[in-house]
């Protein structure tokens, strides 16, 4: 039987703040059901309230799971949210009704009239709490099991001491994070500055607590190691494993005639300064100009984080840009899969990144992908994908307008694609299960 697991499950809780889940969510919550459905010794979910960091039973657990993922609709038909409809109008097609979509929401131009967005911005937790009403639970410092293992992915409370001050009494409990990069302190030049102190006080509780650290590729787990050894952490147990692909993306999406008869492309999350999103706008620029009204269309399907203001001004201000560009935020997984699955490409013009979900999902759905030419992307899309340098606009100019204009080289490359084999959640969490083994 393992040790008892302690999962930090404050992201989840926090998930009603978000219209649908990012990337970081989706492996979040794999972790959390994974542990509360199938963990062999006790597992217990870690949450702060006003009464101290409780823990609660799996089965409160499970609930709180459900709940979420019923708010976020990732258990409803793909095509069913606002997102999808209103870019089912940019590309100036019918929505398909007999497809199940609800044009609830969606006015004539296919603008999201702000049901489910106000939904889901406007109650700031209050569903969580409403629909998972807080129990006292119990103290975590006093009834966290002796020899208890402590999990960490979801990368949220580390900056706020009082998230973790429960480990200074408990000696006995391992605690175990996921460190996904170091780019806040090799790019400071791509986060906030309050971005930057938040990650510098995480990296101190990680050096004050950490037995052991789960790392996303090899080229980030260098990273980790290097940046941790020189600020103090004695030798820790380290598994590095590439992220799995959520079962909603490896489902196969038939391509529809009607979506794919408009060539356009895809870049998905946070709309901020490290993905490079100034640089695609650079690109269609350049592409209006040359091609004019039958240019392929770009959409930005994500929400506004830091730089993100500056994304979304550009394209206000830019009429060319109007009728070729649009930003959907609150778009579901299953339609997500179903845009993704029918786009000429996904692009990830990223000035840095740890992992690049994006680039396996894409893959896994045989769509072909253009990338920046990053050792981390290189490690997560192998030779199936193209890779530029993301300081390049004219490199990327003539790749998108290659893959637009070039129907059977595009077909040729969705061909190749297909060989790509992702890691599953059931072999992911077969090795991370014999890594939390190894703490008994």
């Amino acid at each position: 039987m393992g040790s008892p697991i302690v999962f930090d499950g404050l992201r989840i809780f926090l998930g009603d703040l978000t219209l649908t889940p990012r990337g970081i969510d989706r492996i979040d919550v794999g972790y959390a059901r994974f542990l509360f459905e199938n963990w062999s010794g006790d597992c217990f979910g870690l949450l702060p309230t006003p009464w101290g960091i409780r823990l609660y039973d799996r089965d409160k657990g499970l609930r709180l799971l459900d709940s979420v993922q019923a708010l976020w609709r990732e258990n409803q038909p793909s095509g069913t949210d606002a997102a999808f409809q209103r870019f089912c109008f940019f590309l100036g097609h019918h929505i398909d009704n007999d497809a199940g979509v609800d044009r609830a929401g969606v006015d004539r131009m296919g603008h999201n009239t702000g049901g489910a967005q106000r939904r889901g911005l406007a109650s700031l937790g209050l569903r969580s709490l409403k629909n998972n009403p807080l129990s006292w639970g119990q103290p975590a410092h006093r009834d966290a099991p002796k020899g208890s293992v402590y999990l960490n992915v979801g990368q949220l409370g580390w900056a706020a001491p009082v998230m973790t001050r429960w480990l200074r009494r408990r000696a006995d409990v391992r605690a175990i994070f996921m460190l996904h990069d170091v780019i806040p302190l090799q790019r400071p030049d791509l986060v906030s500055r309050s971005g930057r102190i938040a990650y510098e006080c995480m990296l101190n509780t990680v050096i004050r607590h950490a037995a052991g650290l789960i790392t996303t590729t090899e080229v980030a787990s260098r990273a980790v190691c290097r940046t941790l050894r020189a600020q103090g952490l004695p030798p820790v147990p380290v598994q590095s494993l590439h992220l799995p692909v959520d079962p909603v993306f490896l489902e196969r999406e038939p391509r529809s005639n009607t979506l794919s008869q408009t060539p356009y492309f895809v870049i998905c999350g946070a709309i901020e300064t490290r993905k490079n999103h100034a640089l695609l706008l650079d690109v269609w620029r350049r592409m209006v100009q040359r091609v004019g009204p039958t240019a392929p269309r770009l959409m930005i399907i994500g929400s506004p984080a830091h730089g993100g203001d500056q994304v979304l001004k550009q394209l206000h201000e830019t009429a060319t840009l109007r009728d070729h560009v649009v930003v959907l935020s609150g778009m579901s997984s299953p339609s997500l899969r179903r845009v993704i699955a029918n786009a000429t490409a996904v692009l990830m013009p990223s000035f840095a990144e740890g992992f690049g979900l994006p680039v396996a999902e894409a893959l896994a759905l045989g769509t072909p992908v253009i990338a920046s030419d990053l050792p981390a992307l290189r490690e997560v899309g192998r030779d199936l994908a193209v890779y530029l340098d993301p300081t390049d606009p004219v490199a990327w100019f003539e790749a998108i307008l290659d893959a637009a204009e070039s129907d059977a080289a595009t077909e040729a490359w969705r061909a190749r694609v297909a060989a790509y084999r992702p890691l599953t959640r059931t072999d992911y969490f077969s090795k991370v299960e014999a890594f939390l083994q190894s703490f008994n």
